[in-house]
């Protein structure tokens, strides 16, 4: 080989060399370095039932009443509330910015089986020697969402507010056909009128998880929330109401994603 055309091969070496971590990198093949996130706990590793653990819900968000509505929301979904109130251990721990749960010795599995329910919450030991937990609610503070409950455990109404008859029953028909609980069927005894909707679903907020499985049965419907006090659902026909408004089954089984902010 000449002296030139060993020196050209041995530059195109050198080029290749440096250009392949470059060219790999820009097309994937070197992991990029990801931050850690500060959220992220790890899977509780004992399964504990909700309904045996006591919660004290204190509040360092500073919205008013707070943590009584959170606490209702909390018993709904089976969690023992002990006490609520403003946080009593502000200013001995940093205010959190989504939420903070307290445990004491023993209480680790607890607490993360609590934060399944909560975004972005972190976890803190302290020197308590009972099983409750204190979840403190920040500035950021959210419930994860509920997913919608299956259609056998939804208590569901079916009422006609159009001017069709027997379309309540039709509807009631398909709805046992995919598994609903049909409590009650026929007009609209709260005279609704919904002009605009092919069909309203009613409920009050302990009924929101099993109003949105509801919802996911209709095309264009308007969500009411009508401060029921138990988890009853109303599916009332509107006046934009045509057979094909109703959903595919298959089609009608998404659920909430959960989020851990990161």
């Amino acid at each position: 080989m000449g002296r030139h055309t060993r020196r050209e091969a041995l530059t195109a070496l050198g080029v290749l060399l440096f250009a392949t971590p470059l060219a790999t990198a820009c097309n994937g093949g070197t992991p990029k370095k990801t931050t850690p996130c500060p959220f992220e706990l790890p899977t509780p590793t004992m399964k504990i039932a909700l309904n045996t653990i006591w919660v004290n819900v204190w509040n360092a968000n500073g919205t008013d009443g707070l943590a009584s509505q959170i606490a209702i929301q909390l018993r709904w979904r089976g969690l023992h509330i002990v006490a609520t109130g403003n946080d009593p251990e502000s200013g001995n721990y940093p205010l959190p910015t989504y939420a903070q749960i307290r445990y004491g010795a023993g209480g680790k599995q607890i607490a993360l089986t609590l934060a399944t329910q909560v975004k972005n919450s972190t976890l803190r030991q302290d020197d308590r020697t009972n099983p409750s937990v204190d979840l403190v609610l920040g500035a950021k503070f959210a419930l994860q969402p509920v997913p919608p409950p299956p259609p056998s455990a939804i208590s569901l109404n079916v009422y006609n507010a159009y001017v069709l008859p027997d379309t309540a029953t039709a509807l009631a028909v398909e709805m046992t056909k995919r598994g609903f609980h049909i409590a009650n069927v026929g007009n609209d005894p709260k005279g609704g009128y919904f002009p605009d909707s092919t069909a309203a679903v009613r409920y009050g907020s302990q009924g929101e998880p099993a109003a949105q499985r509801v919802a996911l049965q209709v095309q264009s419907v308007k969500m009411v929330n009508s401060n029921f006090n138990d988890s009853t659902v109303d599916l009332v026909i509107g006046s934009k109401w045509t057979d094909s408004a109703i959903v595919p089954a298959p089609q009608a089984t998404s659920t909430p994603s959960r989020s851990t902010g990161c």
